[in-house]
């Protein structure tokens, strides 16, 4: 948003620019348009005016619903990452939890936005790749609208790319380890669509930890909870392991999380 803002304001500047020196030409006398001409720059000058205005207002209103989502998906992710720390004793300093929302924009193939990113400082930081449906884990999560869980370690070491460049599995290789991703699935439509996904990253080794019933249904739970409270419905279906849920709930209370989040879990099931 913020390059889109830069290019529209570059764009409304130049413009501005040609209106007034078209105005100013024709109060010179130097060019002659026609009084259609004239009323034309007239509209459009009164509508530059309030161009930089009203797109403010709506990038004030954008940030702020940018921020919401975001502090939301701290809030859940914080709970579920502690959550998995419960369930599996592993080092909270060993994982990480992400998500990842599903765009589709007009001029270009469909890709992954990173939403939300909790972590300990040890964590490994942004790979710099751009997720798309079909590339790596949470691509192919996405793509097949499934659970997908890998240790990436041996898929490195045989030089699987798993949909990457040569120039992206550079960046990412050995950077992770293990990855769980579990889609983000909204019911409202006619058919179930995948808007995204959920990614927990671990050390190696910890598949077999990651993966059992309950840190599913840990994962599961909060994929159904952020749709619910993101306006969307989670599909009707729930495979979330009851175990799995609590543990949440759980944590987003010894946290302190706004009880219409802890309630969204209940929910969910």
């Amino acid at each position: 948003m913020r390059g889109d803002r830069v290019w529209i304001d570059v764009a409304v500047a130049v413009l501005a620019a040609v209106v007034g020196a078209g105005l100013a030409l024709d109060r010179t006398a130097v060019w002659a348009p026609g009084d259609a001409v004239v009323v034309t720059l007239v509209l459009l000058a009164a509508l530059l005016a309030i161009v930089p205005a009203a797109l403010q207002a709506v990038t004030s209103v954008r940030g702020r619903r940018v921020d919401a989502t975001r502090e939301l998906y701290d809030d859940l992710l914080s709970g579920a990452l502690w959550a998995v720390v419960d369930a599996t004793g592993t080092d909270p300093r060993d994982l990480a939890l992400a998500g990842y929302r599903l765009e589709r924009p007009w001029w270009g193939p469909a890709r992954l936005a990173r939403v939300h990113r909790v972590r300990a400082r040890r964590r490994p930081v942004a790979s710099g790749v751009r997720w798309a449906p079909g590339k790596g884990v949470v691509g192919e999560c996405v793509a097949t609208g499934a659970v997908v869980a890998r240790d990436v370690t041996a898929l490195d070491a045989a030089g699987e790319r798993q949909g990457l460049s040569p120039e992206e599995f550079r960046l990412v290789r050995g950077k992770y380890a293990v990855v769980v991703a579990v889609p983000l699935v909204d019911d409202t439509g006619q058919t179930s669509a995948v808007t995204g996904c959920l990614a927990l990253d671990g050390p190696a080794g910890s598949l077999e930890r990651l993966t059992t019933p309950e840190v599913l249904g840990v994962l599961e739970a909060t994929a159904r909870a952020l749709r619910r409270l993101t306006g969307g419905a989670p599909a009707t279906v729930s495979l979330a392991v009851p175990a799995g849920a609590d543990r949440l709930r759980t944590a987003l209370e010894r946290q302190a999380s706004p009880a219409e989040r802890v309630a969204a879990v209940e929910q969910a099931r």
